[in-house]
């Protein structure tokens, strides 16, 4: 019998080693492709549930990143930050706030999101399935210190090595999922600043 147990557990052991392997091998290809870009713009679906509370919410974002400065556009929002200022600009107000960037509060920030996998958390492997199209890989990340997030899934394009989904889930049943709708990299792109002109009539709160 203890010849079986022993089987069983070195089979499994193999099988988990197996599945750590894939899961790291496809986040080096992500790493590896995302980092080759000069600059990304991403459409996305921004969709909270929570069943236990009967919520389904879904906005529409762009995100553009490059390097540590991202402007993230959505509709009540846009945030702007160029690795010293950061802007928030509330449409329904027509208000914006400006702050200094703390780079020791931005582990959830547009810019940290898509290299979420890259610090601070374990892997497995989950499998792959068909997504509108596409084969997409999926692994489950479990941060290794407790924090607002009990797991983070990753849909990954296997085709050409990028980030399709992202959903967090949270410990209160909660999960925010980042669909991606569209991408396009290394474009001519303005610079990361609020320009008050743009909004007239705005009213400017400077916290900094």
């Amino acid at each position: 019998m203890n010849k079986i147990f022993t089987i069983l557990s070195l089979t499994l052991s193999t099988i988990l080693f197996a599945q750590d392997q894939v899961a790291k091998d496809v986040l080096d290809k992500l790493s590896t492709t995302t980092k080759s870009y000069k600059n990304m713009t991403i459409g996305f679906d921004f969709i909270f549930e929570n069943t236990n509370q009967n919520i389904k919410e879904t906005q529409k974002g762009i995100l553009i990143l490059e390097d540590e400065n991202f402007k993230l556009e959505m509709d009540d929002q846009t945030i702007i930050n160029d690795g010293e200022s950061q802007w928030v600009y509330l449409t329904d107000m027509n208000e914006v706030q400006i702050m200094e960037h703390d780079p020791e509060d931005d582990m959830m920030s547009p810019n940290k999101l898509f290299t979420i996998y890259e610090k601070g958390y374990k892997y497995t492997y989950v499998g792959a399935e068909a997504e509108k199209g596409k084969r997409v890989q999926i692994i489950d990340l479990f941060p290794v210190e407790s924090g607002a997030f009990m797991k983070v899934t990753l849909a990954v394009d296997a085709a050409k090595n990028q980030l399709h989904r992202i959903t967090m889930h949270d410990k209160n049943g909660g999960t925010y999922t980042y669909l991606i709708t569209s991408f396009s990299s290394n474009n001519t792109i303005k610079p990361f600043t609020f320009n008050a002109t743009d909004f007239p009539g705005v009213e400017v709160i400077d916290l900094r």
